[in-house]
């Protein structure tokens, strides 16, 4: 009866293959947990600026309809400002208004409101427009 014994290189080759695979495997999941993490940071970060560029443009659209039918036909005018408040400081209002007449002293208004955060094109833009149709007729 012949005994085989495994010589010492072999299971130093063996241990070498070993732990090389591991270290490929953990650099791989290293590597897909940061691209996961980096992945909800961004995804976070858009719905932040969604969030604000909605709330802008119902602001600019409130803002246009209480001026509208306060004030009448004259007040209907488009204006553009920037919003400061706290947590909307950044965004970009564009208000415009068209009235159409509908008898003596009857109008409706067409509101259209374009909230924007960031540079357009980069990856902190986001943009939303409202619209709203509105009228004084009893």
């Amino acid at each position: 009866m012949t005994r085989r014994t495994t010589s010492p290189g072999t299971s130093a080759g063996l241990a070498l293959i070993s732990a090389i695979f591991l270290i490929i495997t953990l650099v791989g999941l290293g590597a897909a947990m940061v691209t996961t993490s980096k992945t909800q940071h961004d995804t976070g970060t858009k719905s932040l600026l969604a969030a604000k560029v909605y709330q802008g443009a119902k602001a600019g659209l409130d803002w246009g309809i209480q001026r509208a039918i306060a004030v009448g036909p004259p007040a209907c005018v488009g204006a553009s400002f920037p919003l400061t408040q706290a947590a909307l400081a950044g965004v970009s209002v564009t208000v415009t208004c068209v009235a159409s007449a509908h008898g003596a002293g009857n109008n409706v208004y067409y509101l259209t409101s374009i909230a924007t955060i960031g540079t357009l094109g980069g990856l902190d833009y986001a943009e939303r427009r409202l619209e709203a149709t509105v009228s004084n007729i009893p």
